[in-house]
């Protein structure tokens, strides 16, 4: 007998399935579906949050009721025909699973337990202008944009377009290096996106040329910067003249190790 019902606990555990999930937004609206038969006309309705069972929403003798918990007081809509509970204005602590229990006119009843998710809307991105250094026809801009969420990547965009540039965008924060042959003001726009949503910041900035007194965000405060300025040149002078080092490559191999006919 007591192998019977361990072996019945069992298998109800088996056969058991995890709750239908549902997500929103934090300050929008989601509708937890009830699963009711379209055929049904329902009775009784009761939604429930916890283990004990605590009614959140009910329909019973044709009268509804969506206030009986003061978390919930005017956020909920319940509809008498599909079960369908709708929640207003999510918040947090709404990320939790629910049960719904119905009957129908025919004494037919039905449960099920839904999961809800409440997320986050992304955050706007905050740019950062780390250095602005003026050349004789140019000038070099690193920027750095950043987010508050998590698992994020980022994008740029630049009008007008930049001669040479090198970013990161997976992670973050996002660095921007960038030289333009103008000193006209140049607009940024760094976009944050996570799956199907995204936000962008823009911002502008002009080259500092000599005997402008430069603001504290111009001011090379980390000595990295200076050097990344410093390494970027150097890709830029090795990349314009690539050929002269093939050519001197060529010479040498040919010299030190000539060809054997």
């Amino acid at each position: 007998m007591r192998l019977r019902i361990v072996l019945t606990a069992l298998f109800q555990v088996v056969m058991s399935k995890p709750p239908d999930e549902v997500s929103g937004y934090t300050g929008g609206n989601v509708t937890l579906p009830s699963g009711a038969d379209p055929s049904w006309t329902l009775s009784r309705i009761d939604w429930s949050i916890f283990s004990n069972n605590t009614l959140i929403a009910t329909y019973r003798s044709q009268t509804t009721n969506v206030n009986r918990v003061h978390t919930y007081l005017n956020r909920l809509t319940l509809n008498q025909t599909s079960g369908d509970l709708t929640i207003h204005n999510l918040k947090p602590g709404d990320a939790m699973d629910y049960t719904v229990n119905l009957l129908n006119t025919d004494n037919e009843n039905k449960e099920k337990k839904i999961g809800l998710k409440v997320k986050q809307h992304l955050q706007q991105p905050t740019i950062k202008e780390i250095q602005n250094t003026a050349t004789g026809n140019g000038c070099f801009m690193l920027l750095s944009c950043s987010s508050l969420d998590d698992d994020v990547d980022f994008s740029w965009k630049v009008t007008p377009h930049y001669l040479y540039s090198w970013n990161n965008t997976k992670g973050g924060p996002s660095q921007l290096l960038a030289y333009f042959n103008t000193q006209a003001s140049v607009k940024f726009t760094c976009t944050s996106s996570r799956q199907m949503e995204n936000r962008s910041k823009v911002f502008h900035s002009k080259c500092i040329v000599a005997g402008e007194t430069p603001g504290p965000r111009h001011r090379c405060g980390v000595g990295i910067s200076c050097i990344v300025v410093g390494v970027f040149s150097l890709m830029v002078l090795i990349y314009c003249l690539r050929g002269h080092f093939v050519a001197l490559g060529c010479y040498l191999r040919e010299k030190l190790c000539p060809s054997r006919d």
